[in-house]
């Protein structure tokens, strides 16, 4: 069966352009501090309206960039499918500098998406993370013989500003943030952001 999909309509009536934000939390990682990316970013001229559309499909996903901070944008060299039952584990090595996911198991635990980075992944040279939709949305750094587990219950939350996909977000500095939920069975959602850069969420795409 495939998966359920789900959309987002952003209506810019601010009277400016401004870059669309969505981006994820309500994912808890066993280390002390965890990147959170741009999931989806497009700049948005006023008067108009655009549409993000994504299912619910994991990944798992790494970057050969040891360092990121916010405004940092993370590229994955690495995207693989992930689910949190069957395909919840994956291993990271690196054979001579070939950083590399191995296939993924249901050896992890149930609810939860794990990367087992092993001893050869050298400290402070890569990243590792989680996507949706084929796209990073959390990373932390890859340490050796360190097994990052990612307990995963995501929020979707909009916001502008001058974004990229993949760009860290500080999510704590953020400004006009706006978590938006689907109630059940709705699987459509529309955000207009207003002259007084407001945003206004409705059920349904109107």
């Amino acid at each position: 069966m495939a998966a359920q999909n789900y959309t987002l309509r952003f209506k810019n009536r601010s009277g400016s352009q401004h870059d669309f934000l969505c981006y994820q939390q309500g994912i808890d990682v066993n280390t002390p501090y965890i990147y959170t990316l741009a999931w989806f970013a497009k700049p948005v001229a006023n008067g108009v309206d655009v549409d993000f559309t994504w299912s619910i499909d994991y990944s798992f996903v790494w970057s050969e960039q040891g360092t990121l901070k916010p405004g940092i944008t993370f590229k994955a060299q690495q995207v693989i499918p992930a689910d949190l039952t069957t395909a919840n584990l994956t291993t990271f090595t690196d054979n001579a500098g070939a950083f590399q996911f191995g296939t993924p198991t249901a050896g992890g635990t149930a609810g939860s998406l794990t990367i087992d980075c092993d001893g050869t992944i050298p400290k402070g040279a890569a990243t590792v993370g989680i996507g949706m939709s084929g796209q990073g949305t959390h990373a932390v750094a890859a340490e050796p013989n360190f097994a990052a587990v990612f307990s995963v219950h995501p929020e979707y939350w909009i916001s502008f500003g001058s974004f990229v996909p993949g760009q860290v977000v500080d999510t704590q500095t953020m400004v006009n943030s706006e978590q938006v939920d689907f109630p059940v069975n709705v699987y459509g959602m529309t955000a207009t952001l207003d002259s007084g850069n407001n945003w206004t969420l409705a059920q349904g795409l109107v």
